[in-house]
This record gives C-alpha cells, sequence and structure tokens, in this order.
C-alpha cells in the first residue's frame, strides 16, 4: 500500500508544517507500516521532531480503518508512554528516513506500538513502546469547557 501526502491528511489530522510524514511505502494493516520523510531546510532534525515524524506513522497503521482528519470530530490521537527511546546519529537536511512500525497490540482505543527509523543502514532512531490512544472528540471538548 502506498500513501502520499494527499491520502495521509485523509487519514489523520496533522497538516502542513506540522505533518511530518512524506509518504507510506508499504503495510500489513493491523500488523507493520513502513513510512518516509525527507528532511527539509538547513540544520539536521531535532530528535522531537524526528519522534513526532514517527508517531505520525505510526497513526497512519492504528487509523487506517477509521480516518479522523478533523480534530474538532470523530477521534482525536492522544500520545500516552514512551519508553526506552534511543538517538543514533542525527538526521541531515536532503536525508530521507525510513520509519519502521510494529503494532504490538491494540486493546479497545488503545495501541502499543515499538519500531524505529533508519536512513540508509544507520540507526537513527529505536523506540521499545509507544502507548498511544483515540479519543472522541466530544469527550476532549467536554473536559476542556469544563476547566
Amino acid at each position: 500500500m502506498m500513501l502520499g501526502a494527499e491520502e495521509i491528511q485523509r487519514i489523520i489530522p496533522h497538516r502542513p508544517p506540522m505533518l511530518l510524514v512524506d509518504a507510506v511505502t508499504a503495510c500489513e494493516p493491523g500488523k507493520w507500516l513502513t513510512a518516509e520523510l525527507t528532511v527539509r531546510g538547513e540544520a539536521p532534525l531535532p530528535g522531537s521532531l524526528l519522534i513526532e515524524s514517527w508517531a505520525q506513522a505510526a497513526l497512519l497503521l492504528i487509523m487506517r480503518d477509521a480516518p479522523s482528519p478533523d480534530v474538532l470530530a470523530g477521534m482525536v490521537p492522544v500520545a500516552g508512554a514512551l519508553e526506552g527511546i534511543r538517538f543514533g546519529r542525527p538526521v541531515r537536511p536532503g536525508e530521507t528516513v525510513e520509519h519502521r512500525i510494529n503494532l504490538l497490540r491494540l486493546r479497545g482505543g488503545t495501541a502499543f506500538i515499538q519500531g524505529g527509523s533508519r536512513v540508509g543502514g544507520d540507526t537513527v532512531l529505536d523506540i521499545d513502546r509507544i502507548v498511544a490512544g483515540l479519543r472522541p472528540a466530544s469527550v476532549l471538548r467536554t473536559v476542556e469547557e469544563n476547566q
């Protein structure tokens, strides 16, 4: 399954400049996904944005069958615990990062995911586990309005 930016935006709510996945290159629904990001700009990609890009690719795997591109309606992705994050070398402008996502378990609206990212043969990110959930926008809006 190949997806470009337009198809990606039909699944997850991220939009440029915060859309940090250029393409999905392969996927086995409910099991794994690979995606790419080509780094633009003049500075190395900060580690926080590398994790965000990887997490957006993970969302594409868990939201593929229930797209929700509008954060004001439908399901909203919420990140939880991040464990065992290790960085390799910096990712430089012009390089293409390949994210590898593995779905460990999906229980209710909560996903347990692991994987990593590579540039060529170099490891740039390893993640032991991220817990992410999908929550109804109406519930999150209610919490916000009550504060």
